[in-house]
């Protein structure tokens, strides 16, 4: 079965600074390569390191009252009341220079993870405040595909297969090239409105191919382990069944290249609600299942755009 899916970064974030200010540098480009730690932007330190030398004089003035009311009240020259008054002095001018300390580091923009600056939100010289996008980070060492899966079929998987069986990526300026893929996670509660399970596989970065995050794709998954095997009984819906002149039962084929149908017999089986179990297919074959009634040999047909398409 196949499915239109949607490449995305293994890891993402947007980044900004964590205080506000004037950028003063900006150190890299959209599409650079980044390393963890490697500073990306720095915003104009001027105004933070004067407020960081005001709070060193006010600790170094705390830290001298305390000390010397640490030596006072020892003698009882002070009250306990005023000894306590200078000691919490102390500790909040110490907490006010590590908060200064801290602002000025917060003036240097760095990556949280290897990867690729996707996108820059900002230009140099520009007033940003705290929280605002700077860049756009993502990792794309490996890449996450994405793909809507119906209910009707996410409630007929059976968990104790191998999740990543038959699972590969092709892509359409990409011919005869398949990616693997590996399970990686699926949404337990179906979307309110499609009715669907979001599934996320995971693709290592091809070093041949730009596949970037944002494109799109095929997913080709065995999602039973009876599609996989020629000569099986295959459910179609009945709708997809018709008869010839001569009563034999026809499917339609789609030759995918130049998307026209040939009839191929089939022998129909059992009945199971709108479903019929029918064999003489093989694995890849591509049925038709709406309109089958009216078409003829080497009409043109397209696909219906739905979010899952039965190979």
């Amino acid at each position: 079965r196949t499915f239109p899916a949607e490449v995305d970064a293994i890891q993402k974030a947007d980044i900004s600074f964590r205080v506000n200010g004037k950028i003063q540098n900006i150190f890299v480009k959209e599409g650079d390569q980044v390393k963890k730690g490697q500073v990306l932007a720095e915003l104009d330190p001027t105004d933070f390191e004067i407020t960081l030398k005001d709070r060193e004089a006010s600790f170094a003035t705390a830290k001298a009252n305390y000390d010397r009311a640490v030596e006072l009240v020892a003698k009882g020259a002070i009250s306990k009341v005023d000894h306590d008054n200078l000691r919490a002095s102390f500790h909040t001018a110490k907490a006010n220079l590590n908060s200064a300390e801290q602002d000025l580091i917060y003036t240097k923009l760095k990556a949280n993870f290897d990867g690729l600056i996707a996108k820059r939100y900002v230009e140099n010289f520009e007033e940003v405040i705290l929280s605002k996008k700077i860049f756009a980070l993502e990792d794309v060492s490996s890449l996450k595909i994405i793909i809507d899966v119906p209910e009707n079929l996410m409630i007929a998987v059976d968990k104790s297969q191998n999740r990543d069986r038959g699972l590969y990526a092709k892509f359409d300026t990409i011919r005869d090239k398949q990616f693997p893929l590996k399970f990686r996670e699926a949404t337990t509660k179906a979307d309110p409105k499609t009715k669907t399970f979001k599934v996320t596989l995971e693709m290592a970065s091809s070093e041949n191919y730009n596949i970037l995050p944002g494109m799109t794709g095929t997913v080709y998954v065995e999602m039973f382990q009876s599609e996989s095997h020629a000569n099986t009984p295959i459910s179609l819906p009945v709708s997809a069944i018709v008869s010839d002149n001569a009563k034999q039962a026809t499917v339609w084929i789609v030759d995918e290249k130049t998307m026209t149908v040939k009839p191929k017999n089939i022998t129909p089986g059992a009945m199971s609600g709108d479903s019929m179990r029918v064999n003489g297919l093989n694995p890849g074959d591509r049925v038709v299942i709406a309109g089958a009634s009216f078409l003829r040999e080497n009409m043109k047909v397209t696909l219906l755009e739905t979010g899952e398409q039965p190979e």
